[in-house]
């Protein structure tokens, strides 16, 4: 694919393994960034130091192989492609379950009567260019498009099963005791129904705080929340669901002051979709491209955040999903002009389709 929207993207085929080869090998570059951005910067002087990493690596890879044996398989063959150990990779793919820095980000939202599913990533602006475009084609004719940082095996993504997969970070004291999420969002995207991927998420394990948002184009859709060694499965009310970065299952005890900035974007999303009737694509992009609300808007231009040394945290992209089309809109940055690029999982060969 070469580079799409200002995105870098890729074509792999074949099975776990040589998929995560060829994204290795192609993506070589950027996974070394990835990985000295997170090892060099963010990890340091956090509460692990490099030997409990690379202890929590082989953690990870145990619980990969026995719970997802597939996504391991993909992470060792992006090690193998990109020349990096795999517990590296494997840390990678752990990378939300070591920083759970108190950042507000992500505004995620799924509409029943359109079958839309969509949602802001916010994160750190040097993450921006470094994220990739995948699409997937296993042997059988699965496929599958992943939208994320190099090494990872999910994050956003769609699959021609109809599943789409969002995540928001959630924030709670947790000891890793199953899969992490990227590595779950993987598997997920791998599942061939909903009710597949339901059973999947039940036997993920705990010992996480991350968000799930999963819809089908059949209709059905969950919100599942993992914190810490808590679950909390959250169902469409009058045909929609929404999440920030707080624990809606905790109710009221979840709308804490230190959360106030999920707070007030998860009541912007409900007063947007309160005040226009529209459920369509249109309204959708309008919804994720407003500034209103300063700092607590849904899309964020980028801005220091204290509690990550300053760094600069707004949102990297935005993602649109038409689950019943198979389609996957895609736009770089805080930037409410720029143009959406739209892949399909139902093409021979997905690719960009469409821009604007």
């Amino acid at each position: 694919m070469g580079r799409v929207n200002g995105f870098a993207a890729l074509e792999v085929r074949g099975d776990a393994r040589a998929r995560g080869h060829a994204h290795g090998e192609a993506f070589r570059d950027r996974i070394h960034t990835a990985r000295d951005f997170y090892f060099d910067e963010l990890f340091a002087g956090g509460p692990l130091d490099g030997a409990a990493i690379e202890a929590r690596a082989t953690t990870v890879a145990v619980l990969c192989e026995r719970l997802a044996p597939s996504q391991a398989e993909e992470i060792r063959g992006i090690a193998a492609g990109s020349g990096l150990a795999p517990w590296q990779v494997f840390v990678l793919n752990a990378r939300t379950e070591i920083i759970n820095a108190r950042v507000g980000e992500c505004s995620a939202l799924y509409l029943a009567q359109s079958k839309l599913l969509a949602q802001n990533w916010d994160w750190l602006e040097p993450l921006e260019s470094a994220c990739v475009v995948i699409a997937h084609e296993r042997p059988d004719g699965h496929r599958y498009i992943t939208f994320g940082e190099p090494g990872m095996v999910g994050k956003i993504g769609l699959s021609s099963a109809g599943l789409g997969v969002c995540l928001n970070i959630l924030f709670a004291a947790h000891d890793l005791t199953g899969l992490p999420v990227h590595v779950l969002i993987g598997a997920l995207l791998n599942a061939p129904d909903f009710d597949a991927a339901r059973a999947l998420m039940a036997a993920a394990g705990s010992g996480k705080a991350s968000h799930l948002l999963v819809a089908a184009d059949d209709g059905r859709a969950v919100s599942m929340e993992f914190f810490g060694d808590e679950s909390h499965a959250l169902e469409p009310v009058d045909g929609v669901l929404l999440h920030t970065n707080h624990c809606l299952g905790r109710g009221a005890a979840g709308r804490t002051a230190e959360l106030a900035n999920s707070c007030a974007r998860y009541d912007l999303l409900g007063a947007a979709l309160a005040a226009d009737a529209r459920r369509d694509l249109g309204r959708v992009r309008d919804i994720l491209s407003s500034d209103a609300g300063g700092e607590d808007a849904l899309l964020r231009p980028y801005r220091a955040q204290s509690v990550l040394g300053n760094r600069r945290v707004g949102t990297c992209a935005t993602v649109i999903m038409e689950l019943d089309a198979g389609r996957l809109h895609l736009r770089r940055g805080p930037h409410a002009a720029a143009p959406f690029a739209t892949f399909s999982v139902r093409d021979e060969a997905p690719a960009e389709v469409a821009a604007g």
